[in-house]
Parts: C-alpha cells; sequence; structure tokens
C-alpha cells in the first residue's frame, strides 16, 4: 500500500476517534472490494460509505501477467470500516485474496478469504463486505475459483459489545451445478457463541 494510503487511514481513524463521543447519528460506516482474474482479462471494483469515503482500484494484464487490486474505507463517528481484495494470474495459474475489518460502537467485525487455481481459464474471483446497519456490525468473504485444481476458504468473526460471537466456519467447498471446474468458497450463516472472554478474535 502507498505510504500516501497509510497516512490517509491514520488520518481516518483519528478523525474517527475525535468524533466517536458524539451522540450524532450519522450515515453508517460500510466497505466493499472484489477482484476478478482471468487469462487476459481483469476486473476490479470498491465502494464505501460514510463521511469519509475513499474507495480505489487498479488493473494490468501485460506480459502473461493479469493483476488486479481494488482497496476502501468508509469512516465517521460510528466507526471506520476497511476493506482490501488483490489477485494475480500467470502461466496456469490463478490467485486471490481479501480481508475485511470492522471497528464501530456496536461491535466488531473481521473476515478474510482466498483462492489459488491451476489449469483451464485459471480464473479466480475473490472480494468481501462489512458494514453497521441498525447499531450492530457485519460483514463476509467469498472466493471461486474455475481451474481445474482449486482450493478456495474463507473466514469470518463479529463481535457485538452485548457479549455475543457471531463465527462464520472456516474452509467450505462448494461445488455449483452449471459451472464446471468451479469451487467456491464463502462465509456460511453464523453461529452464536457465548464468550466472557477478553480475546476479541478467535476460537
Amino acid at each position: 500500500m502507498k505510504r500516501q494510503t497509510l497516512c490517509t487511514v491514520a488520518a481516518a481513524t483519528l478523525f474517527t476517534l475525535a468524533l466517536a463521543a458524539s451522540p450524532a447519528e450519522v450515515s453508517a460506516q460500510s466497505a466493499g472490494s472484489w477482484v476478478d482474474i482471468a487469462r487476459g482479462r481483469v476486473g476490479a471494483g470498491a465502494n464505501a460509505d460514510g463521511m469519509i469515503q475513499i474507495a480505489k482500484t487498479r488493473s494490468s494484464s501485460k506480459n502473461g501477467v493479469d493483476f488486479g487490486h481494488g482497496f476502501a474505507l468508509g469512516a465517521g463517528p460510528n466507526g471506520i470500516a476497511l476493506s482490501n481484495s488483490i489477485g494475480v494470474g500467470g502461466g496456469q495459474a490463478g490467485a486471490a485474496h481479501n480481508v475485511q475489518l470492522n471497528l464501530g460502537r456496536g461491535g466488531a467485525h473481521v473476515s478474510h478469504g482466498g483462492v489459488v487455481t491451476q489449469g483451464g481459464n485459471r480464473r479466480v474471483i475473490s472480494g468481501g463486505h462489512t458494514g453497521t446497519s441498525g447499531g450492530q456490525v457485519y460483514g463476509g468473504s467469498h472466493s471461486t475459483g474455475y481451474g481445474q485444481h482449486t482450493k478456495a476458504y474463507s473466514k469470518s468473526q463479529t463481535r457485538q459489545w452485548g457479549g455475543q460471537v457471531y463465527q462464520g466456519q472456516v474452509n467450505q467447498y462448494r461445488a455449483y451445478q452449471g459451472q464446471p471446474n468451479a469451487t467456491r468458497s464463502r462465509s456460511m450463516p453464523a453461529r452464536v457463541i457465548r464468550s466472557g472472554g477478553i480475546r476479541m478474535f478467535g476460537r
């Protein structure tokens, strides 16, 4: 990540902390990003919501190497949300990864996922989104590969400050009919774990 982007993230974080004591309600923060990398074809996207909104994308396809990157940041008095997705393909292989982070008044969320594929058109898709609705944070990720040999995973965990921890299942692989050689992994519906521990994330 470029130095300018890091400075912007730091400034947004300080701005959010400075306004955290304000009771005023504004639009909740959210951020999402994705990449779609295939042989000779690249797509990338990003979107953000909040008093501070940053959404950047970058893509290139040259010399047999395909690259895509999406980054989003949404921040305001209710918290800060970030999403980052990146993917690359070359030769017979493609890989992509995404990560989301949301720190808000109502709780916190972290999710990430990735995919590696070989053979075929080596297409990979990876992305995620996180936001706040009704005072509660939410989010998730998804990754898909279309090669002949594909491994994909996703993991998601959300904690509401009331004490409930919502954990998505890990390493869920699904083959979808009508999509030959496609393997998809996404954050599954969460189960509720009541925990009195002080660790925010982790089992």
